[in-house]
């Protein structure tokens, strides 16, 4: 059965709209569009997701609320999941069947599937999908231009408590959510399609780019006790520390033998 489909758009981005209606009408997938919200003009049971002072833009506070007012409507009206699409990703000829094989090979217990970025590091192969593979990964990429998520996955990402990163950043951090992620690989969806992104017209001028790099790498080392035992509870302690030791392998070979070694790291993991 086909999960509800969300496509997150502006309503004056209307020509982004007809690109994602067109793509979804070919394949015979009912959708719902979700009118993007606004970092200025937030509905009352957001706001307390970002604080006064929080280094967002507005921009990427709307894309955020966006993303959480979806979750809200995943448990308000009891859906097992939901596919959530920004308007401006590339979907595959075949992406109906990719949905359907990807939900029957899901575990009974998962919380999100990111489908529209590939990641740069290793990844552990946990079924076959015809073509790719359902995937855990060892570090969660960039993002949220498509991706699955469950009821559980919903609730425990509502978890009222200051939002300071941007919303793909915020669910790589799956130590901090609890989130049992997955992804595919090679990835189904393409991210970015259409260019400038809306939320960069929204936030010109509001970004310092660096420091905000800066503080987000502070953030992640903070934070990499609780990434190591996370990896640990997905991978297991051996398979863990193989995997970490892959990556940093990845990163000392040459980037043009990069794409085989991933491919036999994978066969390494699986």
């Amino acid at each position: 059965m086909q999960p509800p489909i969300f496509v997150i758009n502006l309503d004056r981005d209307a020509a982004r709209l007809a690109h994602m209606h067109e793509q979804l009408r070919r394949l015979g997938l009912a959708y719902e569009r979700f009118a993007a919200l606004r970092g200025d003009a937030l509905p009352l049971a957001l706001l307390d997701y970002f604080p006064p002072r929080t280094p967002l833009t507005a921009g990427e506070i709307g894309c955020y609320a966006s993303h959480l007012a979806i979750m809200r409507r995943v448990l308000a009206e009891g859906h097992g999941c939901a596919l959530v699409l920004e308007d401006d990703v590339g979907l595959p000829a075949d992406f109906a069947r990719v949905l359907a094989v990807l939900v029957e090979a899901l575990p009974a217990e998962w919380d999100i599937v990111r489908l529209s970025y590939p990641t740069k590091r290793v990844v552990r192969a946990i079924a076959p999908l015809g073509g790719a593979d359902l995937v855990r990964y060892t570090h969660v990429p960039v993002s949220t231009g498509a991706y699955l998520i469950s009821a559980s996955g919903a609730r425990r990402f509502l978890e009222r408590r200051p939002r300071k990163l941007p919303i793909d950043h915020d669910l790589r951090r799956v130590w901090v959510w609890n989130l049992d992620t997955y992804g595919v690989a090679p990835p189904p969806v393409r991210a970015d399609v259409l260019g400038q992104s809306s939320i960069d017209d929204l936030s010109l001028g509001a970004r310092d780019p660096k420091r905000r790099s800066i503080a987000r790498r502070r953030q992640f080392s903070r934070e990499r006790f609780a990434r190591f035992a996370r990896g640990a509870h997905d991978f297991g302690l051996g398979v863990w520390i193989t995997a970490e030791a892959l990556n940093l392998a990845a990163r000392l070979t040459p980037r043009r033998y990069r794409s085989s070694f991933f491919a036999w790291a994978r066969q390494r993991l699986a």
